[in-house]
């Protein structure tokens, strides 16, 4: 018996013809290749764009240090944290300096902003004292005490500063990333911004190492002599031992 068209199934499903199946299967391996390729891709997309803002770290710390030297020709080869602010000139009469030797005591942590608001005609832009790679700084617009300074002032920079610095002694550490631990200290959990000594003498329990929060392990440092360094742990220790300066005292800014 034959049976009618209508009822027959099989007369009215066709199929994939070759060519539909080929383009179907192209396509899905087009989409497989994709989804492989953006796992590989967004990775090195995260590197380069950490590399780049590692490099432009070493630049800011670059150009903090060209204004720390030109500061110190017009101030007699001293940093600012090293010229008083009130000096006697040549006259017998009082000058006012604008410099911040009063806040370099350990109990005047909360005024560390200031010395590097000390440099704001050097420096023209306060994007420069922060890493790109720092995520919880005050996006500050001027030098000025109500954008840079004030009660907050400690999370307007990123890089801490070294109390030994001293135009004298290139190999004094001038500068660097704030993210720091040292036995109990850890800048990241440093609400105010303490200053820290870390002396010379290192052991595998203490020694001073990064964090993971900027550079993922890593830091860069200014050196008196305005030059920058990519450190790993060790040597940072190590810039620290070479230096001349006993204390390695450093002043640091607020890490939350």
């Amino acid at each position: 018996m034959k049976i009618p068209k209508k009822y027959n199934v099989l007369a009215n499903n066709q199929g994939f013809s070759q060519v539909e199946l080929i383009v179907v299967i192209v396509i899905v391996l087009i989409l497989m290749i994709g989804a492989v390729g953006a796992g590989m891709l967004l990775p090195a997309l995260a590197k380069a764009k950490a590399k780049a803002q590692r490099i432009a770290c070493v630049n800011n710390l670059k150009q903090a240090g060209i204004a720390t030297r030109i500061y110190a020709t017009d101030n007699q080869d001293r940093f600012p944290w090293q010229v008083p602010a009130i000096e006697t000139g040549r006259d017998g009469k009082e000058v006012k300096t604008g410099g911040t030797a009063e806040y370099l005591a350990s109990s005047k942590y909360k005024e560390t902003w200031k010395h590097w608001q000390a440099l704001s005609n050097e420096l023209s832009n306060p994007k420069v004292l922060r890493c790109p790679r720092d995520e919880n700084r005050n996006q500050v617009v001027s030098f000025s005490d109500s954008s840079f300074g004030g009660e907050n002032g400690n999370l307007s920079f990123s890089y801490f500063i070294g109390k030994g610095a001293d135009e004298a002694k290139p190999n004094n550490i001038m500068s660097g990333d704030r993210n720091i631990m040292f036995g109990t200290y850890n800048n990241d959990d440093d609400n105010e911004g303490q200053h820290i000594k870390f002396g010379k003498k290192f052991t595998a329990r203490k020694s001073p190492l990064w964090t993971q929060s900027i550079h993922e392990e890593q830091g860069d440092i200014l050196l008196s002599d305005s030059s920058v360094q990519q450190a790993s742990a060790s040597r940072l220790a190590q810039y620290m031992i070479d230096s001349s300066d006993n204390d390695n005292e450093m002043m640091f800014p607020s890490g939350l």
